[in-house]
């Protein structure tokens, strides 16, 4: 039986959630190259972004990281309730990336002359 790998796993899930790399690439901010690595298996994600992801895609961590539990079918019915939750989430996620962007800037700035 073939063991399916971390990269395999990542491409099905955002496959059967309608995203493509790029649009992963973004919600999550990193750059598309990154997904690409991902995905080929030539790089893990960051523990910080692995919750994201698992999120973004609506797959469980354990299963995104080890193949273990059942994977929520895509297809399924989500409310609107859920649909809103996620995207406060995301842009959640978003802004706290831009927050940490900004904190590196402004260092920067200040160790400039």
């Amino acid at each position: 039986m073939k063991q399916v790998l971390f990269g395999e796993r990542l491409k099905n899930a955002r496959e059967a959630s309608g995203m493509d790399q790029e649009t992963l690439a973004n919600r999550l901010g990193v750059k598309l190259s990154t997904v690409k690595k991902w995905e080929s298996g030539k790089l893990d994600p960051r523990a910080n972004r692995l919750q994201m992801v698992a999120s973004l895609l609506n797959v469980p961590l354990v299963w995104l990281l080890s193949g273990s539990q059942n994977v929520p079918d895509p297809k399924a019915a989500t409310s609107n309730r859920e649909m809103m939750l996620q995207k406060i989430a995301d842009l959640s996620n978003r802004i706290g990336g831009m927050k940490s962007e900004l904190d590196e800037l402004r260092v920067l700035a200040e160790n400039c002359d």
